[in-house]
């Protein structure tokens, strides 16, 4: 059956006139007729009885009726949902995050809109070497980790199995130093690590191995290496040490907008490499929602994450390489 055919079909039983039906279908009285008679001819049954006043419908024509009304308003309901799978606002997203990604990276990439309602978000805290894994797998749609300080001389490592996959850069953040609010040097504008006292706590390679490079690195350039040094596999356990006052830890900046009691997060004086957190997806994967996702992602400023009590004064930085040598 012809789905135009069905449609002023439908027309017609509702207004219960040929003529009536023609005008909200605009169209002229002949064609519509001449449909009509064609359907009926195809069913072989008779749809409508005609008379003076207009057209009733046998038996044939009220089931028709009713079956063309569900039939029409679930054609429209999948051809909505269609576009809304084709366009990602409609489907799902897996996300596999490294677990010494902050929580709050994932707001910075996207917002309710590039989700939407219709989105079904399954997100998952793993090592990198899972993240990894489990976009290799399909069990995720994309995957966010830190990646390693760059070597120089060597090409990027991003991790072993990462072959293979589309990597991104999403944000870049400095390292901070996390100390228990009564430290000494916890009122400090920005501290040396050289300088701090106290036991390290090391987020361990099982957490993030990308962090923990950068975290040891850090470390080495303080040559602190003959301090207690405490390791943790993630990173609420090495805060809830900080809090008891067990030792200092570093953390990717973007944890200074994490509320923890018991803690301050101070910026470093010494140069640190900057911390990437990359996404990374099958280039072979063509779901809807994770282009959305990558499209908000990939064009998002990246954010100032020291905030304005740690920006540096830009008079005074002006002024003073205006100053004569």
């Amino acid at each position: 059956m012809d789905l135009r055919a069905l449609e002023c079909f439908l027309a017609v039983a509702d207004e219960g006139s040929i003529s009536r039906a023609a005008t909200s279908l605009h169209m002229t009285q002949p064609p519509l007729t001449v449909r009509l008679q064609n359907l009926e001819r195809e069913l072989g049954v008779a749809l409508l009885v005609r008379h003076g006043r207009g057209v009733d419908l046998t038996a044939a024509g009220r089931l028709l009726a009713e079956r063309t009304r569900r039939l029409l308003g679930e054609l429209a309901l999948t051809t909505d949902m269609v576009r809304a799978v084709g366009s990602g606002t409609h489907g799902s997203l897996g996300v596999a995050a490294g677990r010494t990604v902050s929580p709050q990276l994932l707001p910075r990439l996207v917002d309710g809109a590039t989700l939407g309602p219709d989105v079904d978000l399954v997100m998952d805290e793993v090592a990198d070497s899972e993240v990894v894994e489990r976009v290799h797998r399909r069990d995720a749609h994309v995957g966010l980790l830190h990646l390693p300080p760059v070597e120089p001389g060597r090409p990027r490592h991003v991790h072993g199995r990462a072959r293979g996959l589309e990597v991104a850069v999403v944000a870049r953040e400095p390292l901070v130093a996390v100390l228990p609010e009564g430290h000494p040097a916890a009122g400090s504008e920005r501290v040396d690590l050289a300088d701090l006292q106290g036991p390290r706590i090391m987020i361990s390679d099982r957490a993030g191995e990308g962090f923990a490079a950068h975290a040891r690195a850090a470390w080495a350039d303080a040559t602190r290496g003959d301090d207690a040094r405490r390791e943790v596999s993630s990173v609420m356990h090495a805060l809830a040490l900080v809090e008891a006052g067990a030792g200092i830890t570093l953390l990717p900046a973007q944890y200074l907008a994490s509320s923890w009691p018991g803690v301050r997060t101070r910026p470093l004086r010494r140069y640190t490499a900057v911390v990437e957190t990359a996404a990374l997806w099958r280039a072979d994967e063509d779901t809807p929602v994770l282009k959305r996702f990558l499209r908000a992602a990939l064009s998002t400023p990246e954010p100032d994450v020291l905030g304005p009590p740690y920006w540096r004064d830009r008079r005074a930085t002006e002024a003073g390489s205006a100053a004569p040598a």
